[in-house]
């Protein structure tokens, strides 16, 4: 049999990248001011990945025996025809582009797996001919599905007991594959220049799945991988890192976990593993600030740690309160990644504009703790309201925006009760000018261009 998996995208001057935000996906616009415009463009250079889960189920079709292929061409007509089996990984920047394919490809009779979070959430948007949606983690789906024709065409006939089945997670990480990064990169950029500042191939990694915080009143990461902590075991991890190492020639690695360290005990072990393997990795993490003291931001520097992204959100405890956002105090937040940085660690701080409760004068007080916080670098996104979430109940008869490819985390989609579009725009434009100017960034801007000029 023949599986294609078609990852498809609208055509936006920003980077788009359906792994994050929980696996509902962002594009970074970061503004329409020229300065905003050139960051565009350049960190769609600097930073480029497919959604994790399509590649994991790639390499599990794949170690079952069948024929596989990843593509993000929705031209090649050949390799769709031949396909017996079209896999979709949905979300919500792509939203109407791939029901437009979606669609389209039905009229031509093919059967299509659509896999990810958004699809499970939005199911009556994605529910169509010869479609079927895969419940709950598609990994899990692949691994326990039996591979015989007949019984895959059961999944889109109506009425079979295989049509109304539900899917769980996978119970034990260690079972998945190793994602086949090295036949990705064949075709596609897998990088994040920023962590390094080399060109290196970067790979996306796994330790852990699962967030418990409170954030879940907005954030979608809950949603996609649920609120119990699942682990990968310590020796699997760097077991993973060794096959990069020496299949793909590249010590870089991105962890992909909602809250890396969260387990710290698990990370403990997994950084003195790296260190007594003598791995000599480079590895960014995203993390809360409540997880990293003086032991920990001293272990992860000797396992290679060289960036930190932070969600700060705002400097106002009232705005965090209103949002459930699970925080430490704002000399905390300056503390520790004083601590990271004096370490040598970048950190990336990142912040949301128009929350419930912001104002104009919130916002520019945000914009200067950016400035005053010690962190390098900075991303300033706009509160999203997404499906699915309890907020978004809370808030569903304000919302202004429907086109769903807008709900990247860089537009305001509802009425606010003191901002609009276009005063979040021009707040965005004035904070990515006022810290990028200062010349006490102006190392990690010169290191970032001196990257983007490799090959």
């Amino acid at each position: 049999m023949k599986f294609l998996i078609l990852d498809v995208y609208p055509k936006d001057d920003w980077r788009l990248v359906k792994d994050t935000a929980g696996g509902y996906g962002t594009g970074n616009d970061f503004g329409n001011s020229f300065f905003s415009k050139l960051i565009n463009k350049f960190v769609s250079k600097m930073i480029a990945m497919p959604p994790m889960y399509a590649m994991y189920v790639y390499s599990i079709i794949k170690n079952k025996g069948h024929e596989v292929s990843y593509s993000r061409d929705i031209n090649n007509n050949v390799k769709i025809l031949e396909a017996d089996y079209i896999i979709m990984p949905t979300s919500i920047i792509a939203h109407e582009t791939e029901k437009q394919i979606l669609h389209w490809l039905t009229k031509k009779e093919k059967k299509i797996f659509l896999i990810g979070i958004f699809s499970n959430v939005m199911n009556k948007e994605y529910d169509v001919h010869n479609s079927y949606i895969v419940r709950g983690e598609p990994e899990n789906f692949f691994l326990n599905l039996n591979y015989n024709q007949q019984e895959l065409d059961l999944y889109f006939k109506e009425g079979s007991s295989q049509r109304n089945s539900s899917n769980g997670m996978v119970a034990n990480i260690d079972e998945l594959p190793f994602p086949d990064w090295a036949y990705y990169v064949k075709k596609y950029p897998l990088k994040n220049n920023f962590v390094g500042f080399n060109s290196k191939i970067a790979i996306p990694l796994l330790a852990t799945r699962g967030c418990p915080y409170s954030c879940f009143h907005y954030c979608t990461y809950p949603l996609q991988q649920g609120r119990k902590i699942r682990h990968r075991s310590v020796e699997n991890i760097v077991k993973e890192m060794k096959h990069w190492i020496k299949s793909l020639k590249t010590n870089k690695f991105i962890f992909r976990d909602p809250v890396f360290s969260i387990d710290r005990k698990h990370t403990v072990s997994l950084c003195e593993a790296i260190i007594r393997e003598n791995l000599k990795i480079e590895f960014l993490i995203e993390t809360h600030l409540k997880n990293l003291d003086d032991e920990m931001i001293e272990l992860l520097k000797r396992a290679g740690l060289k960036m930190v992204y932070v969600g700060i959100e705002s400097s106002d405890t009232t705005i965090l309160k209103d949002i459930n956002r699970f925080t430490v105090n704002n000399d905390q937040q300056y503390q520790v990644i004083q601590k990271l940085t004096k370490n040598g660690i970048y950190v990336k701080s990142m912040f949301m504009f128009g929350n419930p409760e912001d104002t104009e004068e919130t916002i520019k007080k945000t914009i200067q703790y950016s400035k005053f916080l010690p962190n390098q670098l900075v991303q300033y996104s706009v509160f999203t309201l997404y499906p699915g979430t309890p907020v978004y109940n809370e808030f569903k008869d304000k919302i202004i925006l429907h086109k769903l490819e807008k709900y990247n985390q860089y537009n305001l989609v509802y009425n606010h009760k003191y901002l609009n579009n276009d005063i979040i725009g021009k707040l965005k434009n004035l904070g990515y000018r006022k810290f990028y100017s200062d010349l006490k960034n102006f190392l990690v801007v010169f290191l970032s261009f001196t990257s983007f000029l490799r090959k």
